[in-house]
């Protein structure tokens, strides 16, 4: 099996080789683009699955989560998405802590998101909960070619974990790009205790990155997701280690001064976060980005934090009071701009 993956992973690159000589008919009017991440924190149905940890998100269950919530759950995410790019949604949006792909498409066509011609890309994986990553896409601007859920082995004394996303495929028809959406393991149980987890997951990426760039040393890429680790700490080290690329969030801008994604007590931290190849951040090519992601810190993604003061994300339940909020990591936006001779 990994053997075949690889051999189609070969095929899409060197149609990748043959597209980077096709000529550029974009108009300067229409070659920038917006890239948005957000962990939109517990995005469950209302429906029990018996092979899913998702008790806590019914309506008999602790939250007493229920259509009402789930569709203003919904409508809130839709706001994000919006808003982030005024006249002009996002291409591409990574998400993380979606149950399935029914909430995926609800979140698409009970919102109006299905009138900017946004469409999914989403596997179930193995995480006992029951929450994965997916894509979303504006079928006029991306047109994905291959897609597969890369596993994250752990171990057998490990619970299972969120696979890793990924998607190849053509921006405006004729550039080529390999998109990663992760979640790595959280920090449950403490973070010495788990920092293992997201170095394996890490060292996963990294392989299935140098394996790219072994055939493709142009590649433009983009990784992001929620790696429940600092751009500073070691996993994500690993993640960029032997290959060119850099991490556009080490020092991310912000709407409202926040200096992280999100807030347990007193510190913020960065989490969320994107990745980019280094030729993307060069004149020279043909899809470039800036050296720094922005953290959209909406007043509306904040509320007041009256034990460690200052704000704090505006989350969708207070314990087990729902508040109608939206989710306890901000959302991160990258652009992308095509350049033409």
């Amino acid at each position: 099996m990994k053997e075949l993956r690889k051999n189609k992973l070969i095929q899409y690159l060197a149609l990748s080789f043959l597209l980077f000589g096709i000529p550029q008919v974009i108009s300067s009017q229409d070659n920038t683009f917006g890239v948005l991440f957000y962990n939109v924190e517990n995005l469950f149905d209302t429906k029990d699955d018996s092979l899913k940890r998702d008790e806590e998100f019914l309506p008999d269950g602790e939250k007493h989560w229920n259509n009402y919530r789930y569709s203003q759950k919904l409508k809130n995410i839709a706001r994000v998405i919006y808003e982030s790019g005024g006249w002009n949604p996002p291409a591409l949006v990574g998400l993380c802590e979606v149950e399935n792909k029914k909430v995926i498409d609800d979140l698409i066509w009970q919102t109006g998101l299905n009138n900017k011609s946004y469409h999914s890309i989403h596997f179930e994986s193995p995480d006992l909960r029951g929450i994965d990553v997916a894509l979303l896409y504006r079928k006029e601007h991306f047109t994905p070619l291959e897609s597969s859920p890369i596993k994250v082995s752990l171990g057998h004394q490990s619970r299972q974990t969120r696979d890793i996303l990924y998607v190849f495929g053509l921006l405006k028809d004729t550039i080529p790009l390999h998109v990663f959406v992760t979640h790595f393991p959280s920090r449950y149980g403490g973070v010495a205790k788990s920092k293992p987890k997201r170095y394996a997951a890490a060292t996963i990426l990294n392989d299935t990155i140098q394996s790219i760039y072994k055939h493709d040393p142009n590649a433009n890429m983009i990784i992001m997701g929620d790696f429940n680790d600092n751009p500073t700490d070691e996993s994500m080290q690993k993640v960029i280690s032997e290959v060119p690329l850099q991490n556009l969030s080490v020092k991310p801008g912000s709407l409202n001064n926040s200096t992280g994604t999100l807030k347990h007590r007193f510190e913020w931290n960065i989490f969320d976060q994107f990745i980019v190849s280094k030729e993307m951040l060069s004149t020279e090519g043909t899809l470039v980005t800036t050296p720094q992601n922005k953290i959209l810190d909406y007043q509306f993604l904040l509320e007041k934090d009256n034990a460690y003061t200052g704000n704090k994300p505006f989350r969708t339940y207070l314990g087990y009071k729902f508040i109608n909020g939206f989710s306890d990591h901000l959302p991160i936006w990258m652009n992308l701009e095509i350049m033409t001779p």
